[in-house]
């Protein structure tokens, strides 16, 4: 019974749906009607009205490739190809959520589709639901047994808190990775996770113990010591202007982290990613005694620190560091609705909404009226020495707290000699709710 109210629920809302999407087609606001039938495709009951409307709306947009994908599932409704192909289309474009609605039609047409089954469990784990995502990848593995399913459930288990769990599915992988004859990556990566939970159980919620047990590189700062108090941050964006004294702050715990904490080398040279960068690298030259260089330096044997500042910035240089185990990245902040190509080796923030004190942003003042901030137009090196002035004030006990936490971990930390080999990206998925925002 509760089950059928569930059901009848369901089309109840994707109705509501589909006349408020009628709406904004009659209003030509596709861009808005194309974002409410993301979230109708959220739901797992299949309403093939759903893909009528959203082929439409991709026509509209000039979107005709897109829309013909759309439009085969409405002309083909008992073909799972042609279901699969829009999940993986939905996919491609990181819509984990939407990709839900055509998987599951996928498996309820071919409930063997083990393929289907895993999709549907990533799917599942990119939206946080880690449970019903575990489920999945369990049962894909029990229908067809392969070392990257079992990878899956391994780690999901590990995020759940079951490491008995996630310790069982070694031997299999090792085993499959002996009779293929293949470098066991993803078994090395999940022996990692496993040592260093082990070592230092993460406790519940909190976003430094998890980013250490599942990365092995440290937060510099965490938005909770910004605000100074705990705040719960799901289902909302937080918008934080950051002056030059946060900066300072968080390249004074740099500066200290690879001059006290062992294990990290010591730079021969620093490569900004961008202009935004420019002022970050410059700011650290001066307080490592490290010069300046271009990008070319990359190409050479010597020791170097890449400073990005955003997740855009770590994406656009990924392809060169990746596989160079010479160059440590520094990501200023990295929005953990995001994922990235690469992981840096250290990481500023943890928000969902930054701008530097020199960017253009939205300010909002006393009386709520919301003003331009425009981008300053000084050079790096000028904007540099004003993050190095503020260097004085910040408080060195605090800073004292977290260099001890990574002290403490310093023989499990992946970086200089260490550093994760093969570079891991950057995934959202987290056992640490208050990091996943709707919106």
């Amino acid at each position: 019974m509760a089950e059928r109210e569930k059901r009848e629920m369901d089309k109840q809302q994707v109705d509501e749906m589909l006349r408020y999407i009628e709406d904004l087609m009659a209003e030509e606001n596709y861009e808005k009607a194309q974002d409410v039938l993301h979230t109708a495709m959220r739901s797992d009951l299949f309403d093939i009205r759903i893909y009528e409307r959203y082929s439409f709306v991709l026509r509209m947009m000039d979107l005709d490739k897109g829309a013909e994908v759309f439009e085969n599932c409405v002309m083909n409704q008992g073909d799972p190809e042609v279901f699969y192909k829009a999940a993986h289309t939905l996919m491609a474009d990181k819509q984990f959520g939407p990709a839900l609605n055509p998987l599951s039609r996928v498996i309820e047409l071919v409930p063997m589709a083990a393929n289907a089954v895993f999709e549907l469990g990533y799917c599942l784990m990119k939206e946080f639901h880690l449970q019903e995502a575990l489920e999945n990848f369990k049962h894909a593995h029990e229908m067809a047994p392969s070392p990257n399913t079992a990878f899956y459930v391994g780690y999901l288990s590990m995020l759940l808190g079951d490491l008995d769990a996630t310790k069982g599915v070694v031997p299999f992988i090792e085993e499959e990775y002996q009779k293929a004859a293949q470098e066991p990556v993803t078994l090395n990566i999940l022996k990692g996770m496993i040592e260093r939970y082990e070592a230092f159980p993460p406790r519940e919620n909190n976003v430094r113990d998890w980013h250490f047990v599942q990365y092995g590189t440290p937060l510099l700062r965490l938005s909770d010591e910004d605000l100074e108090k705990p705040t719960e941050l799901n289902g909302r964006y937080v918008f934080i202007n950051y002056g030059f004294l946060n900066v300072a702050i968080v390249l004074e715990t740099f500066r200290r982290m690879v001059q006290e904490v062992p294990g990290f080398t010591k730079f021969d040279y620093i490569v900004p990613t961008s202009m935004t960068a420019a002022p970050i690298a410059f700011a650290l030259s001066e307080m490592l005694g490290v010069q300046l260089a271009n990008p070319q330096a990359l190409e050479s044997p010597m020791k170097g620190l890449v400073v990005a500042s955003w997740t855009n910035e770590v994406d656009m240089i990924a392809p060169r560091i990746a596989n160079n185990p010479n160059v440590t990245l520094f990501s200023f902040a990295l929005g953990f609705t995001q994922q990235a190509a690469l992981c840096p080796e250290l990481v500023g923030y943890l928000d969902q909404a930054h701008r530097m004190p020199w960017e253009e942003t939205m300010q909002v003042t006393e009386t709520g009226e919301r003003k331009l901030r425009p981008a300053m137009t000084a050079p790096p090196e000028v904007i540099g020495h004003a993050i190095l002035d503020r260097l004085q004030a910040v408080n060195q006990e605090e800073l004292d707290r977290v260099i001890e936490y990574y002290k403490e971990r310093a023989s499990l930390l992946k970086v200089g000699d260490n550093i994760n080999s093969p570079r891991l990206g950057f995934q959202i998925e987290s056992p640490v709710q208050s990091l996943r925002m709707f919106v």
